[in-house]
């Protein structure tokens, strides 16, 4: 193919011959546009089938220096636990080593807890981003107490519903440095927030998906548009270089999604305090209505993750013909730990008012979960519709 070159190609014309006006690479860099598309990513499908992103040239390129500049001086050899196709791998993975002159560890083809463990401990990876199934995965594995993962300097957690109780234990069982909390998805190209700025402050750290990264916008905005006060949830709206151009392919829906001043719908609900500290609450679609007021999954989960025996939960809703919607969960016990669905909906009686407690309960030993290990709750929702209509 004539538009394709060759990594041997690309080094043989580096150094001094690469600025040499007759050299392939420098012409063509002349004519390319930096608003032009350069990438197109899907989206993880977690709420809905993927959908594809299209990633400017510009996006791409600033939302590298911009992870460079945050995360450079834990970044000397990056694990990259998810397949190159995901924007995580995709940015850090495949560009960060252009920006910072790490090394990037992929440490296998699929989602795989033990080669993780495996090539941190080999290749003494000292960062790391991935969802926290993984690391419920890593802490529960019993092959755990072979590997070191004590050269990991920072670990990020990206994900809804992570407790604090988690991150305090990759630090203290695992011996990582520090934790923290990252929120971004991929329609913003890159990260949106980072609890990396909130340094000793555990609570901050722990409990916040933190401070707005440089270079990017934030708001929360009520139903209307409006910006809302501090303390009082609101849509994320984010603005800057690194927004998406549009969805390929599909006008509609990326004029549904950004406004006409860049702004990009997220989707997502969360809070904001007195010192710019950002609070996820949950997503939009995800709001379970019901006559006796709004349900979020989050705030359950985040509950019935305090019993002892739970390791995760999934909280979402099923179709009623008799009422708006039937709240369910879907929860995995710790190793060696036993609970019963009447005990866990007594530990809740305490803590929720009666509407929120789920209707049905299952305990399971895995999620469905997409190519980039986020857990699908349409399958969810599938899988228990399916059960009550065959029992009843």
């Amino acid at each position: 193919m004539r538009s394709t070159h060759t990594y041997n190609d690309l080094i043989k014309r580096g150094g001094v011959q690469s600025m040499e006006k007759n050299d392939l690479f420098y012409k063509r860099e002349l004519w390319i546009d930096p608003g032009s598309p350069l990438s197109i990513l899907f989206t993880s499908g977690s709420t809905g089938h993927p959908k594809p992103v299209i990633l400017t040239n510009i996006a791409i390129v600033n939302s590298t220096k911009i992870l460079a500049n945050h995360f450079g001086a834990f970044c000397l050899r990056y694990c990259a636990p998810l397949s190159m196709v995901h924007i995580s791998t995709g940015i850090r993975g495949a560009l960060l080593p252009s920006a910072t002159r790490c090394t990037v560890i992929i440490p296998s083809q699929a989602y795989d807890a033990a080669a993780v463990m495996r090539a941190i401990d080999e290749e003494k990876c000292t960062c790391m981003m991935a969802g926290p199934a993984l690391f419920h995965n890593i802490l529960a594995h019993s092959d755990r107490h072979k590997y070191s993962m004590t050269s990991l300097q920072y670990v990020s957690l990206s994900g809804t519903s992570i407790k604090p109780e988690l991150l305090r234990k990759l630090e203290t069982e695992l011996g990582i440095g520090r934790t923290g909390q990252v929120y971004g998805m991929t329609e913003s190209a890159s990260l949106l927030t980072s609890s990396l700025y909130a340094k000793s402050n555990d609570n901050r750290k722990h409990t916040s998906i933190g401070q707005c990264m440089p270079h990017i916008e934030l708001k929360l905005v009520n139903d209307n548009g409006i910006t809302v006060p501090i303390g009082i949830q609101g849509e994320v709206w984010a603005r800057g270089y690194s927004v998406m151009h549009g969805y390929y392919n599909d006008c509609e829906k990326t004029a549904e999604t950004i406004t006409d001043d860049g702004w990009l719908r997220t989707g997502d609900l969360a809070k904001m305090d007195q010192d710019g500290y950002f609070y996820f609450v949950g997503r939009k679609k995800e709001i379970i209505i019901r006559d006796t007021g709004n349900v979020y999954p989050i705030e359950i989960e985040m509950v019935i993750g305090e019993h002892p025996s739970v390791s995760e939960v999934h909280v979402f809703s099923i179709p009623d013909s008799f009422t708006d919607a039937v709240v369910c969960a879907f929860v995995a016990l710790q190793p060696t730990m036993t609970c019963e669905v009447e005990e866990l909906k007594l530990f809740l009686s305490d803590k929720l008012a009666a509407y929120k407690i789920p209707e049905h309960i299952r305990f399971v030993g895995n999620f469905p979960r997409t190519s980039t290990g986020k857990v699908s709750k349409l399958k969810l929702a599938e899988i228990m519709v399916k059960e009550i209509n065959t029992i009843s």
